[in-house]
């Protein structure tokens, strides 16, 4: 018990102090401290520690004598305690990590010169996807105008696979990256429009977010800030599913690649559903 105590929130004596006077009913000062095995330079202190934690009560004579809270309610306040204590740090860790991230931003390498590349697979390769969307800067770029791509999207959505990948989105779009997509023509995406985590998005369409429709039936890619690209790779015996995703960090092909997005995004047609 004196271990379970001591993890919810109280140090040794408290502990041992209040297990002493749970047996004793009620007692003085000293009576505990004999019981509990406590220094009387200590019990004093370790007594107004559970009383201020309102885990004790002191009955106001002279000696003062002390009585437990009902067992329930005591552990309920130490639980409370505890997890309010929780919800500070995990607030300061929160601050503390978007002070950093911050900071950090600003000691790395503003432009990759070599190529660097890597490969996720399986539920990974939305993991990939979801960090370089989240590190982007200024824009990210979309190019899903096959139908295939654009269904296993759709579907995906539909059941709510992509949190995450949607809410590295809408943090870009709060960021005040741009974000364009192309998508295919054929795929009607407007019975999404109702789901919260598309309207997230869609308070941003013509302004940072829009997209385009095309029917192009070419490997799916996406364009990070003009450096890095992500390659989607389609299972060859699914080709309706997802294998991997293969990120490279090549300016030069992103530069390439970024300038046939835009092509096709000219001659694109605006159905009205994301925006121009």
């Amino acid at each position: 018990m004196i271990e379970k105590l001591k993890r919810l929130g109280l140090t040794g004596y408290e502990a041992y102090a209040y297990i002493a006077l749970l047996k004793l009913g009620n007692a003085e000062a000293s009576e505990i401290a004999i019981r509990a095995k406590i220094p009387m330079g200590r019990i004093y202190n370790v007594l107004s520690n559970l009383e201020e934690s309102r885990l004790i009560r002191a009955q106001d004579t002279r000696p003062r004598k002390y009585e437990c809270v009902e067992p329930a309610a005591a552990m309920e306040r130490l639980l409370k305690n505890k997890q309010e204590e929780f919800k500070r740090a995990n607030e300061e860790m929160e601050e503390l990590a978007s002070n950093l991230a911050s900071e950090l931003s600003g000691v790395r390498v503003k432009k990759q010169e070599k190529t660097f590349w890597t490969v996720a697979i399986g539920d990974r390769s939305v993991e990939l996807a979801q960090e370089c969307i989240t590190g982007a800067r200024k824009e990210v770029l979309f190019f899903m105008a096959s139908k295939t791509t654009s269904e296993r999207i759709k579907d995906r959505l539909r059941i709510d696979k992509f949190p995450g990948l949607i809410s590295a989105i809408h943090e870009a779009l709060k960021k005040g990256v741009e974000v364009r997509a192309i998508l295919n023509r054929d795929v009607d995406f407007s019975s999404l429009e109702s789901s919260p985590a598309i309207k997230t998005l869609l308070n941003y369409t013509g302004k940072e977010f829009r997209c385009k429709f095309a029917a192009i039936p070419a490997t799916p890619f996406h364009i990070i800030d003009e450096e890095s690209v992500l390659l989607q790779m389609l299972n060859p015996l699914a080709p309706d599913e997802l294998f991997a995703v293969v990120n490279i960090r090549d300016m030069n092909l992103a530069g390439e690649l970024r300038k046939k997005f835009f092509a096709i995004w000219e001659k694109a047609e605006d159905q009205g559903k994301c925006g121009s």
